[in-house]
């Protein structure tokens, strides 16, 4: 396209066309704003971003002397001057326009053509003031980037741009925390009382015999009637009984078979499963196993399918604004029922009892919400009799069977959604389920120990020689000292602990060092083994130590206080002149413990 000096003066000069105001662009610049109306090239590549239907003018310095290269069914170009032309947007797209000036130097710009959404976002940015979301054109639908604050507003958005476009693609996203984490409880409490009550009576002699069985608490089996002696009946079985009588002669008997039972059941269950799931996402949790359901199928064969049993929990959680979620959820306990089993094939197929909820509910996190529960009360009654004689006054009892049965059941299901986020590494609490109790020794186990307080881990680097001051004694192994040990100086003196109070309580775990009851190295004969201390054990005393400060008895108020010590025998005892003139004597006994040494 060769654009002549003559013709731009002709439009210039017939008013079709009006020069606009110039701007200059940075050098580096890769593109410029959509507002700006004028666009300078300085560089041999430059990019252009243009609304459908809006136009833009390329001022050119050296003049523009050929354009050519572009796609007329994307834009328009119309000269403006000698060093100035105009380019129109027509529909969306991308196109190259080649600039040539005087010199022949070539400049190539690149024309991206968007298309024209500001009504659209002008909506966005009104009705959503803290969201940051971005409206972007594709042919005929239209992308929305971005992120909101309230989960609630990406569904408001699509809608509103629906109303704009047949097809909106939603890629907008929340900002913040977006795990959740569900607690659930599931609480069931059963009563059932059973009463029953009944009586079958049998007279049999040497001509007959005569049996009321309601209810069959002991049904006849068989009836025998041997030539030349007196006939016989069998019992099928004595197991529903529980009271059974008989007077026997050698020519007639009669027995009673009585029931009388008062049963008194209760079953309570407690489940509380807790499930991490992020916004949106279903999640499932199953804590139980599978049973094999059998099927009949076609020509006699049976199908074998799989069924969940146990504690199961599905949920998907949708965070919505304002510290409120809603919750989409299944909890579900359920168990085997061997009391309504079938068999087919030879194989028992049990029943199953399930507790099942599945709603939905809105609520706010740290809130706790019962979303089923179920009080159900049942009452069941059952009478078997003789006609007539179990209707009698006082007499029906023995001609009768009576069962009544009450059961309450009471349910709850509970949930409680809470935010959540992970540790770091240092910040998980030691322990956990199994880890405060260890596996007992034989000894342990001989007397009735399952497991025993876990006292720490065992020594792993420990060296084999025992160093002065160290102790690599297995755990819970208290091992006598060595007559070969012996103590050419004195051991610094080891307080007794229990005289001391202490205001810490107990521990599971032993500490790992004592302070301020260090050991100096001892010179030893050769072929001895130096003494282990083990934190909190009394160690030996030779007979020429003293006794140490903490082992003398409590102060009385009075003249001053004289202690003597019996090496032999452990005892110290310590006497004062009280006030009165009376001598008051205290006697204090050191406790003694044999000593620690590591194994060789």
């Amino acid at each position: 396209m060769q654009i002549t000096g003559a013709f731009i003066a002709l439009a210039i000069a017939a008013g079709l066309m009006i020069p606009l105001r110039a701007q200059d662009v940075p050098a580096g610049s890769a593109a410029m704003s959509i507002a700006e109306p004028v666009f300078k090239v300085k560089q041999k590549h430059s990019n252009i971003k243009l609304v459908e239907r809006f136009a833009k003018v390329i001022e050119l310095d050296e003049g523009i002397a050929r354009v050519d290269g572009f796609d007329p069914e994307i834009i328009a170009v119309s000269a403006l001057s000698s060093r100035k032309i105009r380019i129109q947007a027509l529909t969306t797209g991308i196109t190259n326009i080649v600039l040539v000036d005087h010199k022949d130097n070539i400049y190539q710009l690149e024309v991206f053509v968007a298309g024209d959404v500001r009504h659209l976002q002008a909506y966005l940015d009104q009705l959503f003031p803290h969201a940051s979301v971005e409206a972007v054109e594709i042919r005929d639908s239209v992308v929305l980037r971005g992120w909101v604050t309230q989960p609630e507003n990406i569904t408001e958005m699509v809608d509103i741009a629906s109303q704009f476009y047949p097809e909106v693609l939603n890629q907008l996203k929340v900002g913040g925390v977006q795990q959740v984490l569900l607690k659930v409880k599931v609480l069931e409490i059963q009563r059932s009382k059973l009463r029953r009550l009944g009586m079958n009576l049998l007279y049999l002699n040497s001509n007959g015999y005569v049996n009321s069985g309601p209810g069959n608490i002991t049904p006849l089996a068989t009836i025998s009637a041997p030539l030349g002696g007196p006939p016989g009946v069998g019992y099928s079985g004595f197991a529903n009984p529980q009271v059974s009588f008989g007077v026997l002669d050698a020519k007639q008997a009669f027995q009673g078979f009585i029931e009388a039972l008062r049963e008194e059941g209760l079953l309570k269950i407690r489940a509380e499963p807790a499930l991490v799931t992020t916004n949106g996402r279903p999640a499932t949790m199953l804590n139980g196993g599978e049973i094999p359901i059998l099927v009949p199928q076609g020509l006699g064969t049976v199908a074998i399918e799989w069924r969940e049993f146990g504690v199961r929990l599905e949920a998907v959680p949708i965070i919505l604004g304002g510290g409120r979620v809603r919750l989409e959820l299944q909890p579900e306990v359920s168990e085997r029922d061997f009391t309504n089993q079938v068999t087919a094939s030879g194989l028992n197929v049990p029943g199953f009892t399930v507790r099942r909820a599945n709603t939905q509910v809105e609520m706010k996190f740290g809130e706790t919400l019962m979303i089923a529960g179920l009080i159900s009360t049942r009452a069941s009654a059952t009478m078997e009799k003789v006609p007539f004689l179990g209707e009698l006054p006082y007499l029906s009892t023995l001609f009768s069977r009576k069962r009544y049965e009450e059961v309450e059941t009471e349910l709850v299901i509970l949930v409680t959604p809470e935010f959540v986020a992970p540790l770091d590494s240092a910040q998980v609490p030691a322990g956990g389920p199994g880890m405060f109790s260890d596996t007992p020794i034989d000894r342990e186990l001989w007397n009735g120990m399952m497991e025993v307080p876990n006292y720490g881990e065992p020594c792993q680097n420990c060296p084999p020689s025992i160093q002065p001051g160290q102790s690599t004694q297995p755990r819970r192994a208290l091992i006598p000292t060595p007559p070969s040990v012996r103590y050419d100086r004195p051991i610094p003196p080891v307080p007794d602990r229990r005289t001391q109070p202490s205001s810490k309580k107990p521990s599971l775990i032993p500490p790992q060092h004592d302070e301020g009851f260090p050991i100096p190295p001892l010179p030893l004969e050769q072929g001895t083994r130096p003494p282990v201390r083990s934190p909190g054990l009394i160690q030996p005393r030779g007979p020429s130590e003293a006794p140490p400060e903490t082992n003398r008895a409590p102060a009385v108020e009075g003249s001053p206080l004289s202690t003597t010590f019996d090496s032999a025998s452990g005892h110290s005892t310590a006497s004062r002149a009280t006030t009165g003139g009376k001598i008051q004597q205290v006697s204090h006994r050191k406790p003694r413990r044999r000593g620690l040494i590591a194994p060789k």
